[in-house]
């Protein structure tokens, strides 16, 4: 978070009363602002473009359009604001798809107010929160096992991608065409339903590849 100026947040829940439980609980934080509220998915869709907040935190059921939906469609016109879902539940496939869509964290709603505040901080500087008592679920979702079956040439292309390298120099060290990693890639995207080179890259860290 940038110490000069407050981060910028949005609020996105479909009931008031956890609007106002939020509101309530970062209101007296400085580095903190709260530039507005919307009630259901597509509302924080329009808003996020129109406020241009730093950081969206979106409850994941919400009518209209889901949290999740909402985050894709979010990633998907590029808008630069960090995403952090908030939820009732512990869904590790929810989480999994928070991951994959480049989200930056999964919180559930029953955290405490200093959870939350390093939540959002954690976020906004780039990292991924996960709840505490979600930690150890994550754990096994991430490791030992490969959970979108990546053959050993695509965990070969995704590491690749998480260090930055174009096609061209991939295929270049692997000795393969370029469309062949082109190929591969798209699969890889497919697999994981990482949509962009920075959910990628995410998934590769995840994997223990970078």
């Amino acid at each position: 978070m940038l110490p000069d100026k407050p981060l910028r947040l949005l609020i996105v829940d479909d009931h008031e009363l956890v609007r106002d439980g939020i509101r309530a609980r970062l209101e007296e934080e400085q580095d903190i602002e709260i530039i507005g509220e919307a009630s259901d998915g597509r509302e924080a869709v329009t808003l996020s473009e129109q406020l241009q907040p730093d950081l969206v935190m979106l409850d994941i059921n919400m009518p209209h359009l889901n949290g999740l939906d909402a985050a894709e469609e979010i990633r998907a016109r590029d808008l630069p604001c960090t995403i952090l879902m908030l939820s009732l539940y512990d869904n590790p496939e929810y989480v999994h798809r928070a991951m994959t869509l480049g989200t930056n964290g999964y919180l559930l709603k029953d955290v405490s107010q200093a959870e939350m505040i390093m939540a959002i901080k954690t976020a906004a500087q780039g990292g991924f929160y996960v709840s505490e008592n979600l930690a150890a679920m994550l754990k096994r979702m991430t490791s030992e096992t490969d959970p979108y079956n990546l053959t050993d040439r695509e965990r070969e292309i995704l590491a690749a991608i998480a260090a930055g390298k174009l096609n061209k120099q991939i295929a270049a060290e692997l000795d393969i065409s370029i469309r062949t990693v082109e190929s591969h890639r798209s699969t890889i995207r497919q697999k994981t339903g990482g949509g962009n080179a920075a959910s990628l890259t995410r998934i590769a860290g995840d994997l223990g590849l970078t």
